[in-house]
């Protein structure tokens, strides 16, 4: 069977350890443990992480704080911790938190260096003031038996805490239960869970959660959990913290937030504040929440603030925080392992996909490739590869999508360049292949093309979704043939040139071995494809065409991925299966 064109949607879809004499930066933890702090006193002076070299010559790094209260220091060199062969700088992180008041808080450190690859690169610091304990729980459900929500907090590490739950009215509905549990561990995870019972009326239940033993005295304490059986609508925002990026002296950003129902009834938002600063409005149109952060009269740093949206909703007003992120004006600087696949958004990149590059200030308009062979330069921005401009597909100021050469491996490196403005450089594992299959955005269900339904269609399960109502949709059924739609499957013959789109005659097979598996088990059997290769008049994009086995059982959630001689797969998607 010969290849299916990619129907309109996909186009969108996709336009939406060095040694070359430089050092390379290397952390050695990205993500401290939290940090516990007495109110009125200043944090433990004995935090630090490490960093190193893994390349030539030295490094020379800074560090700097995102806060006031956040102040990094370098220390003297020594062998490193994790390996005593290397030499590490330790970094330690001074905490004034003397000033704080209760709550949780949440820093970066940033280590930058001018002349070193992989620089900058961030260590998020989170400090727990009166620690992470709540004060109280409320949950909100509706009248639906199984019907269930949680939450978690964290005591750090120790004696093994003890965690307890009990209800005083509605029977057996809260469970508690802890991670990380043992004589002595680092750091303790603990979730609240909550579950309407069968014949559970609407009401309010009431219950309590008690915590003995932990490290932090102040965590040994009773606090009240309640739940809110209802049959009014129930907020649901769609993130638990909003973050929003900015660059000083800017425009404003624009990022909706996304407010479902979890309740019965419909949901009805009436309006929406902002508190924490003239920087953070809110607003309300046409039932949608809008929030604008405004950077232009900020110093780089990052605000924290808070968006309250009004509603009929039995929880209402829903609080969502808010981490506004502000830039210095720089050259474009590229997020370090910010260079992945762009279907699976994974590393390695294999040699020919289309990767995406996450970033700030990469280029200054938002901007797509209309010509085949694509351009190397989009809005002002040019990316290279080894210091040659790479073949662009789309360009924004945090995303660029590219084409990895097809001619490059092992590890190479990538920096985005603006008229004068030289960016910052990355290293990137690339493969022979490392296949990625594209899915839709916000869900699990991949772009997959029922080829044995007249006219094609998407195998997709909600047909009424408004966002893909222009899209037409094929469930599948054991004996259909799928085009599975992916990126870096490998080398294909004959060979496509790099920025220009693959041939329909001869077609580009791919070079090698591939099967499909339609289950989630590692011994399940596998499918041989009828084809794989490069998609006619696409650049870097490649296609499955495979034959749904006939015993397949029926499953709204089947799930698909790519097998490979050398044990390694694709990322996975899933596909509705129905007879």
């Amino acid at each position: 069977m010969r290849p299916t064109r990619l129907f309109l949607s996909l186009s969108a879809f996709l336009a939406a350890s060095a040694a070359w004499g430089a050092p390379t930066l290397r952390v050695y933890t990205t993500n401290l443990r939290p940090i516990w702090a007495q109110q009125g006193t200043n944090g433990p002076t004995n935090v630090s992480f490490e960093i190193y070299n893994a390349g030539d010559g030295a490094l020379s790094p800074q560090v700097k704080g995102s806060h006031s209260w956040l102040t990094p220091a370098l220390d003297a060199a020594r062998p490193c911790s994790f390996d005593g062969s290397k030499i590490c700088t330790p970094v330690k992180v001074l905490l004034s938190s003397a000033t704080l008041a209760a709550g949780a808080y949440s820093g970066v450190v940033t280590i930058s260096d001018t002349n070193a690859y992989d620089a900058p690169q961030n260590v998020r610091v989170t400090v727990y003031v009166n620690g992470d304990v709540p004060s109280r729980l409320d949950f909100y459900l509706p009248p639906t038996p199984g019907a269930h929500d949680s939450a978690s907090f964290q005591t750090p590490g120790g004696p093994a805490p003890g965690l307890r739950g009990a209800t005083q009215t509605g029977g057996n509905w809260l469970a508690v239960s802890s991670s990380g549990m043992g004589s002595f561990q680092f750091l303790y995870t603990h979730k609240v869970q909550v579950m309407v019972q069968g014949g559970m009326a609407a009401g309010d239940y009431n219950g309590t959660v008690t915590v003995s033993n932990s490290a932090f005295a102040g965590d040994n304490r009773v606090f009240p959990a309640a739940l809110h059986v209802t049959t009014s609508p129930i907020a649901r925002p769609a993130v638990p913290v909003l973050q929003i990026g900015g660059v000083a002296g800017a425009k404003a950003v624009q990022i909706p937030l996304a407010v479902s129902n979890g309740g019965q009834g419909t949901l009805t938002i009436s309006g929406a504040t902002a508190a924490g600063g003239a920087w953070l409005t809110a607003s309300v149109s046409n039932g949608a929440v809008q929030v604008s952060a405004d950077p232009s009269s900020l110093s780089p740093g990052i605000y924290n603030g808070a968006v309250s949206v009004a509603s009929n909703a039995a929880n209402n007003p829903a609080t969502v925080p808010v981490e506004f992120e502000v830039q210095a004006v720089s050259a474009p600087l590229s997020d370090f392992g910010g260079v992945v696949d762009a279907a699976s958004f994974g590393s390695p990149v294999g040699a020919g996909a289309l990767a995406s590059l996450f970033g700030s200030q990469l280029a200054t308009d938002v901007a797509q490739a209309g010509v085949i062979p694509l351009p190397t330069t989009l809005s002002d921005a040019t990316v290279f590869v080894n210091d040659a401009a790479a073949p662009l597909i789309f360009a924004s100021p945090g995303q660029i999508n590219f084409q990895m050469p097809f001619e490059v491996a092992g590890t190479v490196r990538v920096r985005v360049e603006r008229p004068g403005q030289r960016g910052n450089t990355v290293t990137v594992p690339v493969t022979n292949h490392a296949a990625g299959l594209y899915g839709f955005p916000g869900t699990t269900y991949g772009i997959v093309v029922n080829g044995s339904a007249p006219g094609g269609g998407v195998v997709f399960p909600w047909p009424d979704t408004p966002a893909f109502a222009g899209v037409a949709k094929a469930p599948a059924k054991p004996g259909d043939v799928l085009v599975l739609y992916g990126s870096g499957l490998g080398p294909v013959s004959p060979a496509a040139a790099t920025g220009t789109a693959a041939g329909s005659d001869p077609l580009s097979n791919l070079v090698g071995k591939m099967q499909v598996s339609f289950s989630r088990t590692v011994f399940a059997a596998l499918v041989d494809p009828l084809f794989v290769g490069l998609t006619p008049g696409f650049v870097g994009l490649y296609q499955v065409n495979v034959k749904i086995p006939a015993g397949q059982p029926t499953d709204a959630r089947t799930p698909i991925r790519l097998d490979f001689p050398d044990g390694t797969s694709s990322n996975v998607v899933e596909i509705v299966v129905q007879r």
